[in-house]
């Protein structure tokens, strides 16, 4: 369904990630022995400087070199330690948002903010980064001048390999961004650090921010103008976005406001053509990279069904909330993990809901009549089912065996040509399945209750619908298998940029004004809602409603930790959700817990690193 990095992943990057360096020495890397090469060889050809730039976009997708089952970390699962899907748990799970059911050592306490430094999920992703970082020193190390005169390159492959290396110095930028808001002070190592024998040093927070920062400015201008670079490669406008979320961060990471900063660069995004895709579950489909939802993404990690596969990111994201009386085949998948859902608090942020339609069952169960060899059959996608039958005519007279009539599960409508038409008359409705005025509210309560008693139970807490393996068009995924999704994760998209743009304005900063900051606003709530009965006004645009708002718009997408905390609403009492520090209502979380703990895999290997205060 997708054409993107899928033959980058090759042999060569084996033996390119031979030399990478990381700062921990049980950061283990997988190679092939039998096909190894000497650097020299593989970068002999002049494919291979894009082909080792694609093995540093697909380290956010894959979670090793030869398949989903390996891993270029040691120490967990391959996909527990895949990069988005280590990122989204750290960033989801100890929220309002977000509840798993799974008991695998060191994970439900992630729901709880009870981690210590011993915990194997904040040490996967505390490797996953740095190795992310260790793959981009190598790549630079390997496209310098020097390197490039020994090789006898080209003047316009040297053309070419300057605006790659500016690629990577953003993908490093980004890892970097991760580490400094997750671990604050970071273990610091560049391209211009020996590879062996060196002992990185520990930089401050700050200095960290400060390097990023003038790493994403030095790189600007060498990068594609917006929209310009193959799908789906960051360009100017992914810098100005990062660039644009640091600032809007820096009074965490620094202590220092930095809002008129972040609305310049947000204002050069909003300048930079891009344009809200017209249906928010778009942006969530698996043919997202062309469904229009394009139109909105600034950067992506792409993910394939049959040439990306992992057991993390959208492949997670899809099966994981996949449970209980949930059709997996709806969803385009072969079955569902049953394993996250979301609390009862981020529910509210939603409101009351606004009515509910019914969920039928004909004939003991309407579910399996895709694969019943009666006379009435079904085939169902993305919820529908498309009678295809003979005797339709005997259930209801309005149907018709020669038509094709389509059961929208998310809305229990049934439509023949577009036109509504009444249920079978033999049907039975087993549940009612509530709506909310806005649409992004994708909640699924039957067999489900609001409240979690038990963390353990999947039917405790609604599900959440987000991610679907079915394009537009219904078609499923390239995965035959419905195993692994074709959905590429939108990593920075507008509707942020929006939210974004109203925050920096309501903190203070300069270069954007009220009138515009509603305006953005509202063309995320008209989306949602479908007309302007959701719109606010000036006197409703505050911090509270713009943390309210991050979540309805961007739950998650790997957003919610890091809002919290710069809402002030992470630790202490000020908001409580259902197991908050442990409890079942949530109790107050101590301050230090903004900051994950540097693993002590990593204080053993570096005795120049000093751990975060409170752990």
């Amino acid at each position: 369904m997708k054409i993107k990095f899928k033959n980058l992943i090759n042999i060569g990057i084996c033996t390119f990630l031979l030399s990478v360096g990381s700062c921990t020495d049980d950061l283990d890397v997988e190679v092939n022995d039998d096909q190894n090469q000497t650097t020299d060889e593989f970068f002999s050809s002049d494919q291979a400087y894009l082909q080792a730039l694609g093995k540093l976009y697909s380290g956010l997708a894959v979670s090793g070199q030869l398949g989903p089952g390996d891993s270029d970390i040691s120490g967990i699962d391959a996909g527990f330690g895949q990069y988005l899907r280590g990122f989204w748990q750290l960033q989801e799970l100890p929220t309002d948002e977000a509840v798993i059911a799974w008991g695998d050592p060191d994970l439900p306490v992630l729901n709880f903010g009870q981690w210590t430094s011993s915990n194997a999920f904040v040490r996967a992703f505390y490797d996953r980064a740095n190795f992310q970082v260790s793959s981009v020193n190598e790549y630079l190390r390997q496209t310098t001048d020097g390197k490039l005169d020994s090789r006898g390159v080209s003047a316009a492959l040297r053309t070419e390999i300057q605006g790659f290396r500016a690629e990577a110095r953003f993908l490093r930028a980004l890892s970097h961004f991760h580490l400094i808001d997750m671990f604050g002070n970071i273990a610091f190592f560049t391209e211009n650090d020996p590879v062996v024998g060196f002992i990185p040093p520990q930089v401050s927070r700050k200095e960290a921010f400060d390097f990023v920062v003038s790493e994403l400015l030095a790189i600007e201008d060498e990068m594609p103008a917006p929209q310009t670079n193959s799908y789906p490669r960051a360009d100017q406008a992914a810098v100005w976005m990062l660039l644009s979320k640091l600032y809007l961060n820096a009074e965490v990471y620094t202590g220092v406001e930095m809002y008129t900063e972040s609305l310049e660069y947000t204002n050069k995004i909003l300048n930079a053509g891009f344009a809200l895709v017209d249906d928010y579950q778009k942006l969530f489909l698996a043919d997202n990279n062309f469904n229009g939802s394009q139109s909105e993404s600034i950067f992506s990690v792409a993910f394939d069904g049959i040439n990306t596969q992992s057991f993390g990111g959208t492949t997670f994201l899809t099966h994981a909330p996949i449970g209980g009386n949930i059709r997996p085949r709806a969803f385009g998948i072969d079955g569902g993990w049953f394993g996250v859902r979301t609390t009862e608090s981020f529910v509210e942020l939603f409101g009351n809901s606004s009515g509910s339609f019914e969920i039928y069952e004909y004939d003991n169960d309407l579910r399996l009549l895709a694969e019943d060899a009666g006379t009435l059959k079904a085939f169902d996608a993305d919820g529908d089912f498309e009678y295809l039958g003979t005797d339709e005519n005997n259930i209801n007279p309005d149907f018709d065996s020669n038509e094709v009539y389509t059961y929208n599960f998310l809305t229990g409508v049934i439509t023949n040509n577009g036109t509504e038409v009444s249920a079978p008359t033999m049907a039975v409705s087993i549940a009612s399945q509530p709506l909310w005025n806005d649409s992004r509210g994708k909640f699924y309560s039957n067999g489900q209750t609001l409240e979690i008693a038990t963390l353990s139970n999947y039917s405790d807490g609604y599900a959440i619908q987000k991610w679907r393996n079915v394009g537009v068009d219904l078609e499923p995924g390239s995965d035959g298998t419905g195993t692994h999704v074709d959905a590429d994760f939108h990593m920075f998209r507008l509707g942020e940029v929006f939210l974004n743009y109203a925050e920096a304005v309501v903190r203070g900063g300069t270069g954007g004004t009220p009138n515009d900051a509603v305006g953005y606003v509202n063309q995320l709530r008209e989306r949602a809602y479908g007309d302007s009965s959701g719109n606010i006004n000036a006197g409703d645009l505050t911090l509270d409603f713009l943390l309210d708002e991050r979540g309805r718009e961007l739950y998650w997408e790997g957003q919610r930790r890091t809002d919290l905390i710069r809402f002030e609403q992470f630790t202490g009492g000020t908001y409580l959700w259902p197991f908050k520090n442990g409890a079942t209502n949530g109790s107050p979380l101590p301050p230090h817990i903004s900051l994950f703990p540097i693993p002590s895999t990593e204080l053993v290997a570096n005795p120049n690193i000093n751990q975060n205060s409170g752990y």
